[in-house]
C-alpha cells in the first residue's frame, strides 16, 4: 500500500567521513518507490547548512524511510548536522532499515550492500569508488561532487532493488 501511494522513500547519504563533529555531508539522494532519485549536494564542501535543510524537508514528505544501516550512520549524521546548524530535527517517520532485517534473516559470509544486491542477481549494482576519488572531492570539488552524486544515486536504486528482493522478508517496521 506505501509502494502505491508514494509515501516511500529510500534514502543515502554520502559525506566527508563518520562522525558529524569533524565531517560534514556532501550529498543525499533521496528517491521515491518507482521513481527517479532527487539528489542534493553542498556548492562547497564544508558547508552543508542548506543541504541538510533540503534533506530535511524533502523526507519530511514520505511516511516511510528505507535505508541500508541508516538507523547507525545516515539519520544519526543528518540529525547531528541539523542540531549543528540550529535546525529542527528530523520528524520521527516509519524506519525501515535493510540491514537489520537482512541480518535477522539470513546468513550469509558478508553484510555489505554491494555484497548482497551481487549476490541476489539484483538489477541494480552498488558503484564502487576508489579512495582517491573521495579525496578528489577536496582538490576538485566539481568534478569529485558530480562522481559522488552518481554513486548517491547508485546507492539508492541499489536499495530499492534489493528491498524489492527482500520485502517478504518485513514482518514491521518500527517507528
Amino acid at each position: 500500500m506505501a509502494e502505491k501511494s508514494g509515501s516511500i522513500c529510500f534514502f543515502d547519504l554520502e559525506s566527508t567521513g563518520l562522525k558529524a563533529d569533524y565531517n560534514s555531508i556532501l550529498v543525499g539522494s533521496i528517491k521515491p518507490y518507482g521513481q527517479p532519485a532527487k539528489t542534493f549536494s553542498v556548492v562547497k564542501p564544508g558547508d552543508d547548512k542548506m543541504l541538510v535543510r533540503e534533506l530535511r524537508d524533502e523526507l519530511g514528505k514520505y511516511t516511510i524511510w528505507v535505508t541500508y544501516y541508516g538507523k547507525m550512520f545516515d539519520i544519526p549524521l543528518l540529525q547531528s548536522r541539523l542540531l549543528k546548524h540550529g535546525m529542527n530535527k528530523l520528524e520521527k517517520k516509519h524506519h525501515l532499515d535493510v540491514y537489520f532485517h537482512m541480518r535477522a534473516h539470513t546468513l550469509t559470509a558478508r553484510r555489505s550492500q554491494a555484497h548482497l544486491l551481487t549476490w541476489l542477481d539484483a538489477p541494480e549494482q552498488k558503484m564502487t569508488l576508489s579512495p582517491e576519488v573521495w579525496n578528489q572531492v577536496l582538490k576538485s570539488p566539481e568534478t569529485g561532487l558530480r562522481i559522488l552524486k552518481a554513486r548517491c544515486e547508485s546507492d539508492v536504486k541499489g536499495l530499492e532493488a534489493l528491498y524489492n528482493k527482500v520485502k517478504h522478508l518485513v514482518i514491521n517496521i518500527t517507528r
